[in-house]
């Protein structure tokens, strides 16, 4: 497995993203973060997750909670701050959906970190992000 962190941005997917992202107009960034998180949701569930879908949809959710939190330090730290747009806020449902998908037992990236002996380490990350996106979720709508 070449990632060598369990972090959203530490994995070759996410890079390639981060590098798209920062290579589009404004108004392109949203629509590629969405690819991204939908990218997920399309694979069935029971059905094979690869790792790289996976992967970039962490990195998506990542970038997305930082701009709807104002943390401009995590999009300065991955070159994003100029590029990202203001994120609608209906957004964040698509990242709890796409988070959750990723957390399932035919998540490729899940059975990597596993096999690597960092599966509970990758898994925390990840439900970090995810109780973030429901908890902004539900402060729009409460």
């Amino acid at each position: 497995m070449s990632a060598s962190g369990a972090g959203p941005f530490e994995n070759d997917s996410a890079m390639d993203l981060l590098d798209e992202l920062r290579e589009l107009a404004e108004d392109e960034v949203i629509d590629a973060l969405r690819e991204a998180l939908s990218a997920t949701t399309e694979v069935e569930p029971g059905g094979y997750l690869d790792r790289d879908l996976a992967e970039s949809a962490v990195a998506a959710a990542a970038v997305a909670l930082a701009k709807i939190k104002g943390r401009g330090d995590v999009l300065e730290e991955v070159g994003l701050l100029d590029v990202l747009p203001d994120i609608p806020s209906s957004f964040t449902p698509v990242v709890v959906s796409a988070l959750s998908r990723v957390l399932e037992e035919d998540s490729e990236a899940y059975g990597l970190w596993v096999d690597a002996g960092r599966g509970d380490e990758w898994k925390t990350e990840v439900v970090r992000l995810l109780n973030e996106a429901v908890e902004t979720t539900q402060g729009e709508s409460g």
